[in-house]
């Protein structure tokens, strides 16, 4: 894609983003203009404008998205002839490594995964010439242990693999600080690297493909795949894992047409170039204590403009396929992953400003922070909208001619609400539409998803619950600003990648607060504005059911009982995906029941504590 188109799109929305936030927040106005403008007023309506802005920019990306998937071109076309396809076989000349950091994981899971990953690789044209390294930071010694005894009996099964383990002695710079270590010792070894998670998982096929993409577009520093979710077992993990599937490549082409080679690096599923990796991505030490200062917590983004600022290119590319990852089993784990991210994009307000960054990585780091930030902004917004709606009701109803109010006869401030409510669902919803009616047209991808009913049930069943669970996160996410702005440091725990579920009593410490403010927040509405009370029955109806959601939903049963409807199928489960299936089989084999110590992490499983 050349650059001079991309800068074209990129006007094209923020006209498109402007002009549409401009006509809401209009209306808006309107409203409130009846008696003059007061203090509340005024700071409702930029909260307003930097909400509808930020919905409109999500909103019109996933347009240009689906204008791209509609069209059936790839979202990005890079350079050289293997781009064309898959036919040519990477040239040999160039080392590849894939190195996978691990923390206090299961390694059962682990192993399997790298095995199924290399006889992939066999199998893939060109697939012969790469090494593996297991990165290991476990300070866990029966962890290590196990990692040590997993290896050495992959080893035995093939003397000639290219795999290696190496365990730190510190949990220095945590993930960042890893690769680190590895490029210091091993990383003038090799031209590529592949980064994955403990959680990863990529076909032959799609690696040996990165590979020709680098070899072909030697200006390029970081090609990112875009990952689907598998693996989900719990209803929640479900859910979010058809989400991806449905919904996340319309984004995720949106995002690639958009950016150009201004990508960005979301920290595993992608090839960077060694060289240029190691001489400009060392990162900097925050001035100021944790939790905004000291070390880098989300480094990824960091990296990304780093390499932007030396002149090289970045590419998300979203039509290779087979990159996957897991996705957290319950809400519990989802939000203790959630608080880390939040501490570290929050961090990134103070690179905003660092000197030679483009201007592009200064609005990925912006977006980073503002997807946690926005949350107190929309809890702040309800607020307002609460208090302004109460002293509405005492306001008599009037228009306006030129500039002078008339008194008329009685205009209900609900048409102007309603109005503004329609433009605001539309935007959050016409993106999950307009991917099912993309998928819809594909035969073979309607299959996937366990037929055209079941595809409809799915897309209905999984609005409903991300709907209701937008309150929960809105308040957990205004809780971690809250917190973080306190000077309460995130740890950097294991993370859980399998669970049997999250107990009631969990849930109830868990989400015990969302009730309570449900309750509170609920009989406060019917006090101050009973007629407006029905505006905030989907707010509370989340908040209300937090706790018996949370529990429900991270039940393996749960998920079980949806698959066996056919709810939320996606293709790794309707379909045969090879790999996914020869990683079920490498880890039956292994007899899960009677796994060494370390091979199994469920520690750690309390319930969410916020603070």
């Amino acid at each position: 894609m050349l650059q001079d188109d991309v800068a074209v799109q990129r006007w094209l929305i923020l006209g498109l983003v402007f002009s549409t936030t401009a006509a809401a927040v209009a209306r808006l106005f309107e409203i409130f203009r009846v008696d003059g403008l007061s203090a509340s007023e005024i700071l409702l309506l930029v909260i307003f404008a930097l909400l509808f802005s930020w919905i409109a920019t999500s909103f019109w990306i996933a347009c240009l998205g689906v204008y791209s998937l509609w069209r059936g071109t790839p979202a990005l076309q890079l350079g050289g002839p293997a781009s064309a396809g898959n036919q040519s076989m990477i040239s040999g000349r160039s080392r590849t490594v894939l190195v996978m950091p691990v923390y206090n994981e299961n390694c059962t899971h682990i192993f399997a995964r790298l095995q199924a990953i290399k006889e992939s690789l066999s199998k893939a044209r060109g697939g012969n010439h790469f090494d593996f390294f297991v990165l290991s930071d476990s300070n866990d010694p029966q962890f290590g242990m196990a990692e040590e005894l997993a290896w050495r009996r992959l080893r035995q099964q093939d003397e000639e693999a290219h795999t290696f383990y190496r365990r730190r002695d510190q949990n220095i710079g945590y993930k960042s600080g890893n690769i680190e270590d590895f490029c210091k010792n091993w990383g003038a070894l090799y031209d590529y690297m592949i980064v994955l998670d403990a959680d990863s998982l990529m076909t032959g096929d799609a690696i040996v493909r990165l590979v020709q993409l680098m070899d072909d577009n030697p200006r390029t520093a970081l090609i990112q795949a875009a990952p689907l979710l598998i693996g989900g077992q719990s209803l929640f993990a479900r859910s979010q894992q058809f989400a991806s599937w449905s919904y996340g490549q319309v984004y995720a082409a949106g995002f690639a047409r958009l950016q150009g080679a201004d990508g960005n690096y979301w920290g595993h599923n992608a090839i960077i170039r060694v060289k240029p990796f190691m001489e400009n991505c060392g990162l900097p030490i925050l001035p100021g204590r944790p939790p905004l200062g000291g070390a880098i917590l989300s480094h990824d983004f960091v990296e990304a403009a780093l390499l932007r600022r030396a002149g090289w290119d970045i590419w998300l590319v979203t039509d290779i396929g087979g990159s996957y990852e897991a996705p957290p089993p319950t809400i519990v784990d989802h939000l203790k992953r959630d608080r880390r991210w939040c501490q570290g994009n929050l961090q990134h307000i103070k690179l905003l400003f660092a000197q030679g960054l483009r201007l592009p990585s200064r609005l990925h780091l912006a977006f980073g922070a503002i997807s946690y930030l926005s949350s107190p902004l929309w809890l702040m917004l309800v607020v307002l909208f609460a208090v302004n709606s109460a002293q509405l009701q005492h306001v008599a109803p009037v228009t306006y001619v030129g500039q002078y109010p008339v008194l008329r006869w009685p205009i209900s401030h609900t048409v102007g609400f309603v109005s503004i409510a329609i433009a605001t669902l539309a935007m959050l919803y016409a993106p999950k539409l307009m991917a099912l009616i993309l998928l819809l047209r594909d035969r073979h991808a309607v299959r996937g998803f366990g037929g055209a009913p079941r595809l409809i049930l799915s897309v209905f069943v999984e609005s409903l619950i991300s709907t209701l669970m937008a309150p929960v996160f809105m308040l957990s996410h205004s809780w971690f600003v809250l917190n973080i702005f306190m000077g309460r440091t995130a740890r950097w725990g294991a993370q859980l990648r399998g669970s049997k579920g999250t107990g009631l009593g969990q849930a109830i410490v868990a989400f015990a607060p969302h009730t309570a403010v449900a309750i509170v927040g609920g009989s406060l509405a019917w006090f101050w504005t009973p007629k407006d009370f029905w505006w905030y029955v989907p707010l509370l109806s989340g908040l209300a059911v937090a706790i018996l959601f949370g529990w429900l939903s991270s039940l393996p049963s749960v998920g079980a009982a949806t698959r066996r409807w056919g709810l939320f199928l996606v293709p790794s489960e309707a379909l045969s995906l090879p790999i996914v299936e020869r990683v079920d089989a490498l880890v039956a084999e292994r007899n899960l029941s009677d796994r060494a110590p370390g091979e199994e992490n469920n520690r750690g499983h309390d319930a969410f504590q916020a603070a």
